[in-house]
């Protein structure tokens, strides 16, 4: 299985959900291969702290084209590809080899707004790639909060399903990263690794 994530809009911790969620799949014991494809190498940057993953890392100058998707998804369980912001041509080439694609959008209006260039592109990349699927993860929320506890109703206006699981805001994933660890090396019995956990059992 092949799963991107995807959003426009910069800093809303798709390298952090794409490290986690690989980090997830390994505790199953699983080959997984992280794919970088941000110009700016956020993941090589956080590799480079810890150069011992527990999973492999690259960082993917060029998209993957047809057959070397093919290739990967021969060589590994799963592939999680961290696409770059903005809607450029690299999301589009990995959409176009997905066959899953997330997009964490956190619980404010603002970013809620702001997705819809992103679902409008996976909608037309779904009439290309008949095989994709779409989710939309509730990611970064504040718990206890109004606006948290209304972003489901708010995504549901969107045509994609929306993930049971709502990923908190906690310290303990952005003290993982700085450590170059995934939160399930770092704090694996925390409540943020059980998030993750469940996101990964939702999709499997």
């Amino acid at each position: 299985m092949i799963i991107s994530i995807v959003n426009q809009k910069g800093g809303v911790g798709k390298t952090t959900l794409a490290v986690n969620l690989a980090g997830a799949l390994n505790t199953l014991k699983k080959s997984v291969l992280l794919l970088d494809t941000d110009p700016q190498g956020s993941m090589v940057q956080w590799q480079a702290v810890n150069p011992d993953p527990p999973f492999q890392v690259r960082h993917q100058v060029r998209p993957l084209t047809s057959r070397q998707a093919q290739a990967v998804k021969k060589e590994f369980d799963a592939v999680v590809i961290d696409s770059p912001p903005a809607l450029e041509n690299t999301t589009v080439k990995n959409l176009a080899v997905s066959d899953l694609t997330i997009v964490p959008i956190s619980p404010s209006p603002l970013d809620i707004w702001s997705a819809n260039e992103t679902v409008a592109l996976i909608q037309r990349m779904m009439k290309k790639n008949r095989k994709l699927s779409a989710r939309i993860l509730v990611y970064r929320k504040i718990p206890g909060t109004r606006i948290g506890r209304e972003a489901k109703d708010a995504l549901a206006e969107y045509p994609f399903t929306v993930f049971k699981t709502e990923v908190t805001q906690k310290i303990a994933a952005v003290e993982a990263m700085i450590s170059g660890q995934t939160i399930f090396e770092y704090a694996p019995g925390s409540k943020s690794a059980k998030e993750f956990k469940a996101v990964m059992n939702e999709i499997l």
